[in-house]
């Protein structure tokens, strides 16, 4: 199982730009690099409550699980609620390090910590960062003396929400924004070091950027991307866990098909397998079997659409389908016989992101990530069994248990999760010109 990570002497910093032309260079640029987790390898995250929240940790899963289908990689969440770079309630750092990562001897080691290292306005600043950077540097030093050969990527805290609530610790974001800095600057010194191999995470600023524009575009929706100023919900997890993809250089395009419908020809295709391809009475028809699967986003839920906003998360989960050549008119996109969307002859042409339209490979991705949240509850059992209760003689037999339970899950999500083969038939409704499209829901 100890598989190295590919190129782990390279110096990677993920600086995650926000402009429309530097979302799209770099979700190219990672199309292009390597992604950093091959098959076989087992991740820890280790973090406060944020990563016990289990949310920006499963909806990497799900990103794995649906962009990478043939890969089995193992993910630990040994996340502590109120956690700090020296412990807390389950243990002193060395205790965590050597109960919660050191047994499984991980390939990538994830490390998210700060929130609760920044005492909620008790003490020095000047003191609480000195401690801070002593403490966060004894942890880095005790992972890779217990897992030596593992690369680590070190992740800046999301914000206390000032942004958009009043605050309980007054001044407490200037706080966190410090600590914050330190954990970029460790990185940088140890990234030009070399040893142990490095990346780094900007959680911090895409959240930042992301309350502000929520606070600018829906003041009553922004508060509930961190609704109680420190743990974000599921849609502020969303932001963070793109982040993490985007700096392991996630491939970002599901499948991208080209077609030509005045000769009915492929043009080009990525990640996907076009056949049947022809022409219709009023448009075209072909069976499409993509290498992937779009995200599992609720399009149900009201927040949605406000992460589409305020997010880079669409640039990450491109299943696009282009159509050129097209008779003037709007056209009614369906898949194996469900209306998905009407979309007019321009829009088509210059190119749509399916991975936006509830569409049967959506349902399908949703329902991998449902079996992925009661794997996710087993494993969170197991991390409370170890943590949390005193150890007899049963506990071995009970984690065992656990474990056994979390494998049997995963078969089944693995007996679902490769794409299937849809019917796509694309239908003029409407003679004309036109410049939008419209969801049919």
């Amino acid at each position: 199982m100890m598989r190295r990570i590919a190129h782990a002497g390279q110096r990677w910093l993920c600086a995650l730009a926000w402009t429309a032309p530097a979302l799209v260079a770099c979700a190219t640029q990672s199309a292009g690099q390597q992604f950093a987790l091959k098959d076989g390898q087992i991740v820890v995250f280790y973090g406060d409550s944020i990563t016990a929240q289990r949310l920006y940790t499963r909806q990497v899963e799900d990103f794995v699980l649906t962009r990478y289908p043939s890969l089995h990689i193992r993910f630990v969440n040994a996340g502590v609620p109120g956690d700090t770079a020296a412990g807390g309630y389950a243990g002193t750092m060395p205790e965590r390090v050597t109960r919660d990562v050191a047994p499984w001897r991980p390939d990538m080691i994830t490390v998210m910590l700060g929130m609760n290292d920044g005492g909620y306005g008790y003490g020095s600043p000047t003191q609480i960062e000195a401690d801070f950077q002593s403490r966060y540097k004894a942890l880095l030093g005790a992972l890779h003396q217990a897992a030596p050969g593992a690369a680590l990527t070190l992740i800046s805290p999301t914000p206390y929400d000032e942004i958009t609530h009043g605050t309980e610790f007054s001044g407490y974001s200037h706080m966190i924004d410090r600590l914050a800095q330190d954990i970029t600057h460790m990185a940088e010194q140890m990234q030009a070091s070399g040893e142990p191999p490095v990346l780094f995470v900007d959680f911090h600023r895409p959240m930042v950027e992301a309350l502000e524009r929520a606070k600018e575009k829906d003041p009553q929706l922004a508060p509930l991307l961190i609704p109680d100023r420190i743990h974000p919900s599921e849609t502020g997890h969303w932001i963070i866990a793109a982040a993490l993809m985007q700096a392991w250089h996630a491939d970002p395009v599901v499948s991208n098909v080209a077609l030509n419908a005045a000769g009915a020809v492929v043009i080009s295709s990525e990640r996907t397998t076009i056949t049947g391809l022809q022409k219709s009475a009023n448009g075209l028809q072909w069976t499409q079997l993509d290498e992937a699967l779009p995200l599992p986003l609720d399009f149900n839920n009201v927040m949605t659409p406000l992460l589409l906003q305020v997010s880079n998360i669409a640039d990450l989960d491109r299943q696009m389908l282009r159509v050129e050549s097209l008779p003037p008119g709007k056209y009614e996109l369906s898949i194996d016989g469900k209306s998905i969307a009407t979309f007019w002859r321009d829009e088509l042409q210059h190119g749509v992101n399916l991975a936006l339209y509830k569409t049967p490979m959506l349902d399908q991705a949703r329902d991998i990530a449902s079996t992925e949240v009661q794997r996710a509850e087993l494993d969170e059992a197991g991390f409370i069994l170890s943590a949390n209760v005193k150890q007899v003689a049963t506990t071995g037999v009970s984690e065992a248990t656990l474990r056994a339970a979390q494998d049997q899950l995963e078969a089944k999500m693995r007996e679902h999760l490769n794409p299937e083969p849809h019917h796509f038939t694309l239908r003029r409704v409407e003679v004309g010109q036109g410049a939008s499209g419209s969801a049919l829901k």
